[in-house]
């Protein structure tokens, strides 16, 4: 319950215009990895980095919310069903995705490994924009 818990308020600092370094890196592992979108997005490892690559995403969009629809935990990895919905900054425009959040817990209960699960296509149709300008956007 824990872990879930954990995912849940992870999940929560995002429903923000102005994200907040800190609390994120306060539950990531020192060593956590990051796949924004597998598999075409790299995966950033260190919380440094991680943060790093959300502080970017903030600069394309805000107001995210993550409407979490199902969780399951097995062990030490947590699954998350969620639609999120963010508001692009360039033109004001509402994206909404379905997604699957992956997230492995380490021993000391911070997130050690997030992979996101989404269709890129069907944002990139969304925002007007061809699958290569998607994974420009996704991969800088």
């Amino acid at each position: 319950m824990q872990h879930e818990q954990t995912v849940r308020a992870f999940l929560a600092l995002f429903h923000t215009s102005n994200l907040d370094g800190a609390a994120l890196r306060s539950m990531l592992a020192p060593d956590a990895r990051y796949q924004p979108i597998v598999p075409i997005a790299p995966v950033r490892i260190g919380a440094d980095a991680i943060c790093g690559e959300m502080e970017r995403q903030y600069k394309l969009y805000a107001d995210c919310a993550c409407d979490i629809l199902h969780v399951a935990v097995s062990g030490d990895t947590v699954f998350t069903e969620r639609v999120d919905t963010v508001r692009q900054l360039a033109n004001g425009q509402a994206t909404t995705t379905h997604v699957v959040g992956v997230f492995d817990l380490d021993g000391d209960g911070k997130i050690a490994w997030w992979r996101e699960y989404w269709d890129a296509l069907d944002c990139a149709g969304q925002l007007g924009i061809d699958d290569r300008a998607m994974r420009a956007m996704m991969c800088a």
